[in-house]
């Protein structure tokens, strides 16, 4: 039996690209400016939603699945960047911001978990 539930990770994954993709669009056809910084800003969220959405079914590992849909959401967006620039970006910073999205997405999955506990709570 695999340890990782790919169902859970689709769902993750999903649910941050659909932000993420967009966003980083928006942010490469702008250019330089305030809304650059808020399409920045979405991307980041995007990862922690895509942890948050891996882990809100509790899967048995929920922090490695929230980590992996985080890492896996800043794929795409680095891929379209990638696309939209013709440039391969620096492999040190892709290293950086992988592991930040990885993250972002235990963050989110943190945050799944915590949200369950303390409905948990209140039930009784």
């Amino acid at each position: 039996m695999s340890a990782l539930d790919r169902r859970v990770l689709l769902a993750g994954i999903l649910n941050g690209l659909f932000f993420a993709l967009p966003a980083a669009v928006v942010r490469q056809a702008v250019g330089p400016g305030i809304v650059a910084s808020i399409m920045l800003g979405i991307v980041l969220f995007s990862g922690a939603l895509a942890g948050y959405a891996a882990a809100r079914s509790l899967p048995e590992r929920a922090f490695m699945h929230g980590a992996i849909a985080g890492a896996i959401t800043f794929v795409g967006a680095q891929l379209v960047y990638t696309v939209w620039t013709r440039t391969f970006p620096n492999p040190i910073a892709l290293a950086f911001w992988l592991l930040a999205f990885a993250s972002l997405g235990s963050i989110g999955a943190y945050v799944a978990l915590w949200r369950a506990a303390n409905i948990d709570a209140r039930e009784g």
